[in-house]
């Protein structure tokens, strides 16, 4: 659970705790050491190259973001650092509001006078600046989004979004009202103003509800966090008149509308725009962008749309362009290495997603790359990069992946079975048995019954294993699976998957993922759903999915849409949110690769399999326990005369409790025989007490029924059986049970 920073005693507790000398010594040294440098400097000495360069390039606030500006240009003039050097020695008005219109026109101005210079504003580097020569007033986030997002969650998550000055202002004051004035001395200088990045890493960073294209690090650096393959989008949308529809956007929105005014101005900019396509622009703002948002029907921008709408800076949208859009980060490293041809391009893109099979997508990615100034095409008809571009292809820092031709993305086409199917019988039966049952105690028959169970339909492939807890149905289905796996030379890992089921599932969305309700335009993807794209993709391979203790829910409910499916032939239905939702496809042709196995526990903590579920199922029963089947006797280090006694001790126990399917299975006999294992490396223990010991508590427990004639003679038996083996304390157990029993017509252990 995240902390709630605007409250003073939650952040003051959290700022308690940070000791930014401990945490990162040697950032906090060279800052020390910098901040009394940049003090101690005249204004001769700070109209030097050399201060203006150390002041601008070698500053130790913090790293200088993505996309680094070069501003050479600007250091060398000697009328721009004499300018800056007169400015960084005015005194600064003693009012907090006048202090921060000073400090945030000399930024501004900053800003303005560097475009003499340079095509691109230097911001971060702006802000390190001013961090330097103010360091009580500025932080050591200089990157202005991280900025926003620990203002946001120190002073409450508001529309109001401060200018830079006044968002650094806002943290450091708040820092004072806590912990009291900071001493003059530069390493506190350096301690009070790394504390909201320390704050930031570790309380803010990941915990806001927008998207994530950056992350930070303990020394203030900042660098791109790539979403893997699978999780990117599949293509950008191409908007009519690109950049240029953003801004206007971005500034209609400004003070929050509806979403019908917004489709209404957008009809106004484009009037021969069908409502569809209107429609698909908000989507690109919202969904691919993330520039604005919607809450309660209100939209609004979001806090990258309202830098990029303050900067117009693609700085402020490129980090999620390079992240989050697939193929992007292969365009930028390919043209870092050699010019290429549109041909070359679109094949490359291609590759990296085979759904391409034209040249659609490819093309609009190219014109968003060219629109970012990301890259150019030279004057010999070849694409190359911009001096933007090479900045950006400088920030990958990891090795771009191609999509599994197995993951199914929004943009590919879903192979239906007709076109390749799994050939079940092509597998060496035998040989599948034999490597289910090796070193287990499942026959050649149940594999058997399991196998032919699964495959006998054509499409339903669907099993159902019920009975006694620790019978070893999970066991049994994993084991299958990856048997069935090896037969086609194929990795378990990615072709068995096993779902956990848990109590309170009453749709399928635990199962297919949901629409994330802090974020309307982001779909959570279950793992379980990734194996199915993957499997639809792939109908010529098997998938095993198992649904273990399937009954903790009803599964006529969260499983529905799959048992509708596996009957009619229809297509698998994923979400009703239009053809393709954040990725994710409304619907995939059925599967029918897919077998699902699900374990089933019958006892007062789980629901009855209703018919419609039945209907579809091949049912196995797991009630029968053969302990001399058992393979593991020997593993335990018991010597023959103890595991003797232990077994024939189990059998017979096994013997009395079946009748009333109150016995026990593999999970117990492994327990039983491990805790007297262990027991025995204790000279002080004896057999009989350790064995009197674990049976009271792991097969004792599960007793419990009402008056019966079964029940009673049950109980005589195991009273028997507990006195042949002396097994005192579980005696004493049943026999309290048994009078229960008489006494008010049922019994239970735990009462």
């Amino acid at each position: 659970m995240h902390s709630d920073l605007s409250k003073d005693t939650e952040l003051k507790t959290i700022l308690d705790g940070i000791s930014p000398s401990e945490r990162n010594p040697e950032w906090l040294s060279s800052l020390a050491d910098f901040l009394e440098y940049v003090e101690g400097a005249d204004l001769e000495t700070r109209k030097t190259l050399e201060f203006q360069q150390k002041l601008w390039e070698e500053n130790a606030v913090s790293g200088v973001g993505m996309g680094t500006v070069n501003i050479s240009a600007a250091l060398e003039d000697p009328e721009f650092r004499s300018w800056i050097a007169g400015e960084s020695l005015k005194p600064l008005p003693e009012s907090s509001e006048a202090r921060i219109t000073r400090l945030q026109a000399f930024h501004d101005e900053i800003a303005t006078r560097m475009k003499k210079y340079t095509n691109r504003i230097a911001w971060v580097k702006i802000c390190r600046v001013m961090a330097a020569l103010y360091p009580r007033y500025f932080s050591t986030i200089t990157y202005d989004l991280m900025a926003q997002e620990c203002h946001r969650a120190w002073f409450g998550d508001s529309s109001r979004r401060p200018k830079v000055v006044t968002c650094q202002h806002d943290l450091m004051r708040r820092l004072e009202q806590l912990l009291g004035p900071v001493e003059s001395s530069s390493k506190a200088l350096a301690e009070r103003m790394t504390l909201p990045w320390f704050v930031y890493e570790g309380h803010v960073q990941g915990s806001h509800t927008e998207t994530v294209a950056e992350e930070a690090d303990d020394k203030g650096e900042v660098k791109l966090k790539p979403l893997p393959a699978i999780q990117r989008r599949k293509g950008l949308t191409s908007i009519r008149g690109g950049i240029a529809t953003l801004i206007k956007a971005l500034s209609f929105v400004e003070d929050g509308v509806r979403r019908d005014e917004l489709i209404d101005f957008l009809r106004s900019e484009f009037p021969d725009y069908r409502e569809s396509s209107l429609r698909t622009t908000v989507n690109v703002l919202k969904n691919e962008f993330y520039v604005i948002e919607e809450h309660e029907g209100i939209v609004t921008k979001t806090t990258r749309g309202q830098l990029y709408l303050d900067t117009k800076d693609p700085r402020e949208l490129i980090p999620i362009f390079l992240t989050r859009v697939l193929g992007i980060d292969h365009v930028l490293l390919a043209l870092g290495k050699e010019d290429q041809t549109s041909r070359q391009l679109y094949s490359l893109l291609r590759k990296v997603n085979s759904g391409w099979t034209s040249n659609f997508m490819p093309g609009s990615i190219i014109k968003w790359l060219k629109g970012f100034d990301l890259v150019q095409n030279s004057e010999n008809g070849l694409f190359s990069l911009t001096e933007t571009g090479k900045e950006w292809a400088a920030q990958i820092h990891w090795e771009p992946e191609f999509l599994d031709p197995e993951d199914l993305g929004e943009e590919g086409d879903a192979v239906d079975g007709d076109d390749a199917s799994l050939d079940i019988g092509c597998i060496d039966q035998g040989s599948l048995i034999k490597a289910v049952t090796a070193s287990t105690a499942f026959s050649a028959r149940l594999v058997s019954q399991l196998h032919f169970g699964l495959w006998s339909h054509e499409r339903r492939h669907f099993a159902i294993l019920a009975g006694l807890s620790g019978s070893g149905k999970t066991l049994l289905a994993q084991r299958y699976g990856q048997a069935l796996s090896e037969q086609f030379g194929l990795p378990a890992d990615k072709h068995v998957f096993v779902q956990a089921v848990q109590p309170g599932w009453y749709d399928p969305s635990p199962l297919f993922g949901h629409i994330n309700p802090l974020r309307p335009d982001n779909y959570v993807r279950s793992p379980l759903l990734d194996f199915l794209l993957q499997a639809a993709n792939s109908p010529g391979q098997p998938f095993i999915a198992i649904l273990d203790e399937m009954n903790l829910s009803h599964p006529e409910q969260y499983f529905a849409p799959v048992l509708s499916a596996m009957e009619t032939g229809e297509h698998l239905r994923l979400h009703n949110e239009g053809k393709s939702f954040d990725g994710v496809p409304n619907t995939i042709p059925f599967p029918s690769n897919v077998a699902f196995i699900g374990t089933v526990n019958m006892d007062e903590t789980t629901h009855g399999i209703s018919d419609k579920v039945l209907d579809r199922a091949f049912t196995m029963e797991f009630w029968d326990i053969n302990l001399q089947s058992y393979p593991n006797w020997q593993k335990f280090g018991l010597n023959e005369q103890v595991l003797a006694r232990v077994k024939s001790c189990l059998t017979d126990l096994l013997a009395a409790l079946e009748t009333e399917r109150l016995h026990f299975g593999w999970r117990t006999v492994e327990d039983v025989l491990s805790y007297l294992s262990l027991a025995q490396q204790t000279p002080d223990i004896e057999l009989s007490q350790a064995l009197d010991d674990v049976i009271y508590a792991r097969v004792l427990p599960k007793l419990r029924g009402s008056e019966s004639q079964r029940l009673h003679e049950s109980l005589v038996k195991l009273i028997s059986v507990l006195a042949d083996y002396d097994l005192k304390r579980c005696r004493a157990k049943v026999e309290s049970l048994k009078s229960d029993l008489a006494d008010t017509g049922m019994m239970r252990f735990w009462r």
